[in-house]
């Protein structure tokens, strides 16, 4: 075994494209990884200081979309260009949108799988960023990416992973087990 100094290696990662608006009504995009679920209804991100972040100030309403294997180029663009930057960037990156149904912030249509969340609670506020814990309002799912239960199905929308290690992205695999049901097989 080798042994490596603490770094953000969490695995897997998700690449999350977070969705607002900018003070003039213009759809926004970055990318983030170091998140999580949080609760039953809630997720977690970490923040930095962000065009994003000074959105989420001025309205706590957000969307988070999972980036693909067919996003990635354009998911890979919006995080390395900054909004403060580049004011249009979601157009540049060439996706459409539209207004969520319950939040304030815009839905990507290239992306399978969108939450729309809102800000319930700010952590650790500085001025380098903060943690956002956030309730989930709705999930929204292209009907091509259900399974025949009318369920999202996690296999057709080829997801990729941050390697934080590498610096890569990786695309998930297939199904390769059964949760609360395979690990019967010790009792």
């Amino acid at each position: 075994m080798k042994n490596f100094k603490p770094k953000a290696w969490m695995l897997p990662q998700p690449v999350l494209i977070i969705g607002t608006y900018d003070a003039d009504g213009t759809p926004n995009a970055m990318n983030a990884a170091w998140s999580g679920q949080w609760d039953v209804n809630e997720i977690m991100i970490s923040m930095g200081s962000h065009a994003t972040t000074e959105n989420l100030n001025r309205c706590p309403d957000f969307t988070v979309a999972f980036a693909t294997v067919d996003s990635m180029v354009a998911a890979d663009y919006v995080g390395i260009v900054s909004g403060k930057k580049e004011h249009n960037k979601v157009d540049k990156a060439g996706w459409e949108y539209r207004k969520a149904d319950n939040v304030n912030a815009p839905v990507f249509g290239c992306f399978p799988m969108t939450m729309e969340c809102r800000i319930k609670e700010k952590l650790y506020e500085s001025e380098t960023g903060y943690y956002i814990i956030a309730e989930i309002i709705n999930i929204v799912c292209d009907e091509a990416y259900l399974a025949e239960d009318g369920k999202p199905d996690v296999e057709k929308m080829k997801l990729i992973t941050f390697d934080p290690i590498h610096n890569g992205y990786v695309a998930l695999g297939t199904r390769v087990g059964n949760a609360f049901h395979d690990g019967q097989a010790l009792k």
